[in-house]
């Protein structure tokens, strides 16, 4: 009777807690930037994001790793990260590197950064605040850790934030006060500085590899530990801190994996049947290459494995270097282990913006016999994905097409994604777009419309559009819209919202929201904020005073991001002291090289016209720089800009209203 309790009250821990891992979606960003171009390389962070980055995969996270970002890097690399992220219950960013601190804002550095003016830190530095924004929109529970707790290495101390110019003068990070349920964790007290350590890894990062994998214990009993450790290896010259408002329990390293069954001593005479039947599976399983659709949640593999008794063992020899490897009630890590009969229910999701294929090697045993299997899977990025995919669509799977850049197969593509999977909201949207590219209007609209109610955010920025153009406009259902897009952290709607509330376009005007919205818009990379803050420091609008070296930094970061509307602009810009626009437009031809030109104008014939004494004379609008109407997301490129503008500007270099 004893025995039977034991066992029923065994069935239902484990029934609770691979209920619990079925229930968490968890994923983490761990970047380590050492080899820095401009400033003193540091010796420890790329080994320590490596180590960190398997700390993670054995606690079952979805892991994106990366060393030695440039900005440009950093913003592609986010991107996938956040699109993973999308309804995660918990989503980390682990950093170590260089990082500081000015006017109380944090920043990380990318190995690219030269700091050498005062108006780079906006365009070349990541804000922590930033970051922490976007998960907060995402996910349920947002954890940010830094081991980069330095002072500023670089030799300028003064930079422009916002409306003012700040002198840098702490030391370290800045405290962070984060939102109900976030935890932020330095390397050291704020204000204080971190040190490299002296062996392969950080104080900080060694101590919270080992003690991250500590089954079943909760993170801030974890950071403790990790707190005590770092005081001992550094004679209490390095403190570890954190602010924490967690309301759930973080348990990283969870003890959940289903316990291995009993040996069956009544049927060790089979095991030579046995090992005659595992070999046959195995060598079934280990040639097969499966291709796993990305961005659609985790894709079931159906792998045949005829061995199913209680006999049979198999572990995971190796995990795949990307995605997440899952059962329908348990997420499983590169050290899992798996009965016969679970290995028809496996499942892989890929990793969003990687192509390479991927291994999972098994280890099959049977009494003392083993067999080794491994199994290829080849992320498949779905057509209508590749065909009308919109850039910056931070819940996109690819970098995005122009709207001229929709071929004629691109509806087809999407009708049948949306046929596929039904319940994901981007594949209708993107089927709007397709439609919208083939003229088919009322039916593009209906598309958004339905990608909007399933809780696509690109899909709302675009109804905004369609609310401010074409004969019916409603700037005030144009302006909810945006700014319901703009909260959820979509940078096309951050423009748009900025744009109205700087200049006051159907709101009340309100320069200083209006203007961190571009900014948070230009920090995701997206072009024409950078234009618009171009114009807006070019000219001194709205109490925000001119600066054309702030101006020219904006323009710059966008001819990097391959904008032929920046390049123009910076052909006409106003000379400064040390750059001269003469000088950037010869050096404008050399990027516009690389770029597809997708439509060239065509001379028209010359006409013969009559003037009309006393009328009026009309002067010709620029072609393809003015607004247009609208086509569908992203028109704020021109033909050909590159993805990642949008906003109704249609490559608008003027900034109306701003």
């Amino acid at each position: 009777m004893l025995r039977c309790c034991a066992l029923l009250a065994a069935l239902i821990l484990v029934g609770l807690t691979t209920f619990e891992a079925h229930a968490d979606r968890r994923v983490a960003l761990v970047i380590g930037n050492s080899q820095y171009r401009e400033i003193p390389a540091l010796k420890n962070p790329d080994k320590d994001a490596e180590d960190v980055s398997k700390t993670f995969r054995l606690a079952g996270f979805e892991v994106f790793a990366a060393k030695d970002l440039t900005r440009l890097q950093f913003e592609e690399k986010f991107r996938n990260y956040l699109a993973a992220a999308d309804g995660a219950d918990l989503a980390v960013v682990y950093y170590s590197g260089h990082g500081f601190q000015i006017g109380g804002e944090n920043f990380l550095i990318p190995v690219d950064a030269s700091l050498k003016d005062a108006a780079d830190m906006e365009v070349q530095a990541i804000k922590v605040d930033d970051i922490l924004r976007q998960l907060r929109s995402r996910s349920k529970i947002q954890m940010i850790i830094l081991d980069a707790c330095r002072n500023n290495p670089f030799p300028r101390k003064d930079y422009w934030l916002r409306d003012q110019l700040i002198v840098a003068g702490g030391s370290g990070l800045a405290q962070v006060t984060g939102s109900q349920n976030t935890l932020i964790a330095f390397a050291t007290e704020p204000g204080a500085v971190a040190y490299d350590g002296s062996g392969d890894l950080s104080p900080f990062s060694s101590a919270f590899s080992r003690r991250a994998l500590t089954p079943n214990q909760e993170i801030r009993s974890v950071m403790a530990a990790v707190r005590r450790d770092v005081v001992k290896a550094t004679n209490g010259k390095q403190v570890p801190w954190e602010n924490s408002s967690l309301i759930d329990d973080v348990v990283l390293m969870r003890g959940t994996e289903q316990p291995a069954p009993p040996p069956d001593t009544e049927q060790d005479q089979q095991t030579a049947e046995r090992g005659i039947e595992v070999a046959a599976a195995a060598e079934a399983i280990g040639n097969r290459d499966i291709r796993v659709p990305v961005g659609v949640g985790p894709v079931p593999l159906k792998l045949e494995f005829p061995a199913r008794d209680a006999g049979v063992s198999l572990k995971l020899a190796s995990y795949p270097a990307t995605g997440t490897l899952s059962l329908p009630d348990r997420v499983l890590s590169p050290q899992s282990s798996l009965m016969a009969a679970e290995v028809g229910n496996l499942r892989y999701e890929p990793q969003i913006g990687s192509s390479a294929p991927v291994d999972i090697g098994f280890q099959i045993g049977v009494g003392n016999a083993a067999k080794q299997a491994t199994v290829k899977l080849s992320p498949n990025v779905d057509p209508c994905d590749q065909a009308a995919g919109e850039p910056l669509d931070l819940q996109g799977a690819t970098p995005g097409r122009l709207p001229n850049e929709i071929g004629g197969g691109a509806v087809d593509a999407c009708e049948a994604a949306v046929k596929s999977y039904p319940d994901i909201a981007r594949f209708r949207y993107e089927l709007g777009r397709a439609l919208l590219a083939a003229g088919r209007i009322d039916e593009a609209r209906q598309a958004i419309q339905e990608a909007a109610d399933k809780g696509h955010i690109r899909a709302l920025f675009a109804l905004g559009s369609i609310a401010s153009s074409g004969m019916a406009v409603d700037v005030s259902k144009a302006n909810d819209l945006y700014s319901k897009a703009s909260d959820k952290g979509d940078p096309y709607a951050m423009a748009a919202w900025g744009r109205a509330l700087f200049g006051g376009l159907g709101v009340q005007r309100d320069t200083g929201k209006g203007l961190d919205l571009l900014l948070q818009a230009a920090a995701m990379g997206h072009v024409d904020a950078m234009k618009d803050l171009a114009m807006i420091f070019k000219e001194g609008r709205n109490g925000v005073p001119a600066d054309p070296d702030r101006a020219l930094a904006f323009l710059k970061a966008g001819m990097e991001r391959q904008d032929v509307y920046s390049m123009g602009i910076l052909g006409l810009a106003v000379p400064t002291a040390r750059n001269t626009p003469v000088v950037m437009a010869c050096k404008a031809p050399k990027v516009i090289t690389k770029i597809k030109v997708v439509r060239v104008p065509v001379s028209k014939p010359k006409t013969t016209t009559r003037t009309i004494p006393g009328a009026p004379k009309v002067k010709p609008g620029p072609t393809g720089t003015g607004r247009t109407s609208w086509s569908g997301g992203n028109q704020g490129a021109g033909p050909t800009s590159r993805g990642n503008t949008g906003g109704g500007e249609g490559g608008d270099t003027s900034s109306d209203g701003l």
